[in-house]
C-alpha cells in the first residue's frame, strides 16, 4: 500500500519538493557594447539540492520534531505516516 500525503492544513494531496538548482545558459554572442546573449533553449541544469517539502496548494511546510524544514527525502514517508490524517 502506498503512503499518501494529506496536508494537515488544507486537506489536499499535493506535495512539492522545493529545490535549488544551478543552471548554465550557453552564451552565444557578446556584443561590442558588452551585452551578453544567451541560448535559453539549451539550459544545462545541475543536480538539485532539496531545501524543503511543502503543500503545493497552501504552502504548509513539512518540519521535523525540532521545527526545522525537512530537507531529506528519506524523512518524508515517515513524516507522512505520523502526520497525514484525513480531515
Amino acid at each position: 500500500m502506498a503512503i499518501k500525503f494529506t496536508c494537515p492544513k488544507c486537506g489536499k494531496n499535493e506535495l512539492g519538493s522545493i529545490e535549488q538548482v544551478i543552471r548554465t545558459y550557453p552564451i552565444t554572442n557578446i556584443s561590442e557594447n558588452g551585452n551578453l546573449e544567451y541560448d535559453t533553449d539549451r539550459v544545462i541544469a545541475g543536480d538539485g539540492e532539496g531545501l524543503a517539502y511543502q503543500c503545493i496548494n497552501c504552502g504548509f511546510e513539512l518540519k521535523n520534531e525540532q521545527g526545522n524544514p525537512i530537507d531529506d527525502c528519506t524523512k518524508v514517508p515517515e513524516w507522512c505516516v505520523k502526520n497525514c490524517h484525513k480531515k
